[in-house]
């Protein structure tokens, strides 16, 4: 495999990038929500990310020792076919969000093991499946009993 040529600093930088856009993609799924309450929730989801976002900084504060770039989500776009979420679906695709961002950090710590950047890998890894985990028992709680059958 190919080695990792990148620095902890952009590593933090895309991690904050990711949380930032992720808001903006709970935002988007908000506005096309079938019912006040799905919107509700994906609105939480986008506020949560705040706090991951202030997470990231923190760190990249800590291990870089200045204070992290301002960054702006950049074109975050949804499918045309989302609309009128359910409660349902619209956690099903935040699972989904979540499950590839943590995803990339495992794949990303399995590329420079034994090193501090395999190391924080691994830890925004965590961080995910945590968000991942969350969402999944949420997910499990609102879908009907067979509908895991679908998504096989």
């Amino acid at each position: 495999m190919k080695p990792l040529d990148t620095t902890v600093e952009e590593v933090l930088r895309k991690a904050i990038q990711s949380e930032v856009e992720t808001r903006v993609y709970y935002q988007k799924m908000a506005e096309r929500a079938g019912s006040p309450t799905v919107r509700t929730r994906m609105l939480q989801l986008a506020d949560a990310e705040l706090v991951h976002r202030a997470k990231m900084e923190r760190k990249y504060r800590e291990q870089i020792g200045q204070e992290p770039p301002i960054l702006v989500a950049g074109n975050v776009e949804l499918p045309p076919d989302l609309i009128n979420l359910d409660i349902t679906r619209a956690l099903k695709h935040a699972l989904e969000r979540e499950r590839e961002s943590e995803s990339y950090f495992r794949f990303m710590a399995e590329r420079a093991p034994d090193s501090m950047l395999g190391t924080l890998f691994m830890e925004l890894a965590e961080i995910e499946w945590k968000h991942k985990t969350d969402l999944q028992a949420e997910y499990d709680a609102s879908a009907p009993p067979d509908s895991f059958l679908l998504d096989i």
